[in-house]
């Protein structure tokens, strides 16, 4: 027996404090059996360790015999009823949620970007449409420009201005030819007794033969006298253009005609051909008046013609009024590039120019005359 106690004694836990008067009290023996069910008795406890209500004090781990920790059953420590449990549930069921979140998330995402691809599809045909019609109005706008300058170029090579000017009529000239010295003749026939003879077919035809060429005598010693014939039409003034000259796009013009920017490196050079028509008769005359026989040929600049013919200048009746401003714009022209030594080559192109802009001015005119 006391060997058993000193073996008791050695396992019982150390009691906080002495109960009252010297003697074990009943809660500490109660405990003092739980921890060793064979004190007291000698038998073990029937339910074979502490009872829920009372756990026992020692709380380290429990250890198999290879001294690796057991683990806890979930129904005892881990179970429903410990707060930590209810923290690992909130935390999986929050989860469960965020990933259903996810899920959702992921879906509209998916949903959105399908919607935006097929968005971007019908955006990528569109853009594809629209540049195809881009290029179309392209094609066309290039074809329409290419022809205005063709419509330009052909104006250019078949330039022609023509007007006519009032002239006299001279009709004592036709008189004579056609009426006296007929009638004079006829006299002298029947003075000499010969008129019977000249009345058959030949006198008709020598007689229709005359007048014929009495006509054209007229109309031609009035083309040389510069008068207008009975049945002629009125001097007619022309400028037709012969040939195109090429030329460098090199800037040109003289130190006093480039205070501003070259706008026109293409003065578009062309030789003209003046022509004085009446009667049907070319009346070109040199410096001293005598019958050349053909037209005056020059050189003009056609750019520098399209800058001078325009509203402000040409709108006005008296064609003085318009040769001054004519005068004035092209001694303040210096966007067109007019070659410096032409003039000394006896090429006057402004002076030119300017010509055939009032002859521009004179045809104008006369239409909108016949017109309006």
């Amino acid at each position: 027996m006391g060997k058993k106690n000193k073996e008791k004694c050695k396992d019982e836990p150390e009691i906080v404090g002495q109960p009252h008067g010297g003697a074990t009290s009943g809660r500490a023996e109660w405990r003092l059996k739980s921890q060793n069910p064979t004190v007291g008795n000698g038998k073990k406890s029937p339910h074979g360790g502490p009872r829920p209500n009372n756990p026992p004090l020692d709380h380290s781990p429990k250890t198999y015999k290879s001294g690796n920790p057991r683990s806890k059953k979930a129904g005892k420590r881990l179970g429903p009823a410990r707060g930590g449990d209810k923290a690992v549930a909130v935390a999986a069921r929050d989860a469960v949620s965020q990933q259903d979140g996810l899920k959702d998330a992921l879906r509209e995402q998916a949903e959105e970007t399908r919607i935006s691809q097929d968005a971007n599809m019908h955006l990528r045909r569109d853009l594809t449409s629209v540049k195809d019609d881009l290029k179309q109005a392209e094609e066309k706008l290039g074809l329409h420009r290419n022809a205005v300058s063709q419509k330009h170029d052909d104006k250019q090579k078949n330039f022609l201005c023509e007007w006519q000017d009032e002239t006299e009529k001279a009709k004592l000239m036709f008189i004579l030819l056609t009426v006296i010295v007929p009638v004079v003749w006829t006299w002298a026939l029947v003075y000499v007794g010969m008129f019977p003879i000249w009345c058959n077919w030949q006198g008709v035809t020598a007689f229709v033969l005359y007048q014929i060429i009495a006509i054209l005598a007229d109309r031609h010693y009035c083309a040389m006298r510069g008068y207008r014939s009975v049945f002629s039409k009125r001097i007619t003034h022309s400028y037709s253009s012969m040939t195109n000259v090429d030329w460098d796009d090199l800037d040109r013009r003289a130190d006093t005609m480039s205070l501003r920017e070259l706008k026109h490196v293409d003065a578009r050079y062309s030789v003209l051909a003046y022509r004085k028509t009446l009667n049907g008769v070319l009346l070109n005359r040199d410096t001293f008046g005598e019958l050349t026989g053909r037209p005056d040929y020059f050189l003009i600049s056609h750019e520098l013609l399209a800058q001078l013919t325009v509203p402000t200048v040409m709108l006005a009746d008296d064609i003085l009024v318009v040769k001054s401003r004519l005068t004035m714009s092209v001694k303040t022209m210096h966007t067109v590039n007019i070659d410096k030594y032409l003039y000394k080559e006896g090429d006057d192109v402004a002076g030119n120019t300017v010509e055939v802009a009032l002859g521009l001015w004179s045809q104008n005119k006369q239409r909108r005359v016949r017109c309006f």
